[in-house]
């Protein structure tokens, strides 16, 4: 049965002794279980409908429905940035669930590595712009190959490439740089923001954690994103910090 162990040291008439304490949590992990399958079975369900919803709000804000009042515009736009919102908070929690289960499939081949970021800087453009701020590559490794799933070396870098953007001052650049280092290659991403505080590091890649809870109402983002992107490179043999 699955147990949780705790061992403690005590001095007995000077003899150093231990005590054990074995729970028995197969309960807990029953629990656990249907948790995750709750999750995941109404995750499903809500996301089918609103991307109808996000789908049908962008077809009216792109001018196919004919001109709209100019007084619904701002409610549309806020209709739709929501939906937007919901669904990545969505995706976010089924790949965690993914992950979690061991789900997640990744189709690993040799990739190469500047066409994956320059791909990333690409997707992450007009977010970008949003902001004010502009992907700027800084060192390049040509012809480097790495064994990875592309699309999920993208969804990291997407991560972390729209997260810079996010937390940067206006008119800043984000840089990427990318170097061969003792026969492995790193990726960095550089923003100018207000950084991460120190207390706060060792809780980064936490799920649902943000260093400051108010910026998940200023910025938006779930909390989750960290956290997918440690599991995903991870799981490629990498390690993200």
């Amino acid at each position: 049965f699955p147990m949780e162990l705790s061992v403690s040291e005590i001095q007995v008439d000077n003899k150093r002794m231990f005590i054990g304490l074995v729970r028995d949590i197969t309960e807990r992990k029953k629990i656990d279980k249907m948790k995750n399958e709750f999750i995941s079975t109404v995750s499903h369900e809500l996301r089918t409908p609103l991307t109808s919803i996000q789908g049908s709000l962008e077809l009216i804000l792109s001018g196919a429905m004919g001109e709209m009042p100019e007084d619904c515009m701002p409610l549309l736009d806020i209709a739709n940035n929501n939906s937007a919102r919901l669904v990545r908070l969505i995706n976010d929690i089924l790949d965690i669930e993914k992950i979690e289960s061991g789900k997640m499939e990744f189709t690993v081949k040799p990739v190469e590595i500047m066409a994956i970021v320059k791909e990333s800087i690409n997707a992450n453009k007009a977010y970008g712009d949003e902001y004010g701020v502009q992907f700027v590559i800084t060192s390049q490794v040509p012809d480097c190959f790495v064994m990875a799933d592309s699309d999920r070396l993208i969804q990291v870098l997407t991560n972390l490439l729209s997260n810079a953007a996010k937390f940067s001052l206006q008119e800043k650049t984000v840089e990427i740089g990318v170097a061969l280092v003792k026969n492995n290659l790193r990726v960095s991403v550089t923003d100018y923001g207000s950084g991460i505080p120190d207390e706060f590091r060792e809780r980064i890649f936490n799920k649902f954690s943000q260093a400051d809870a108010s910026s998940t109402k200023q910025q938006g983002g779930t909390g989750l994103g960290l956290s997918i992107c440690k599991a995903i490179i991870e799981k490629l043999g990498g390690q993200i910090d």
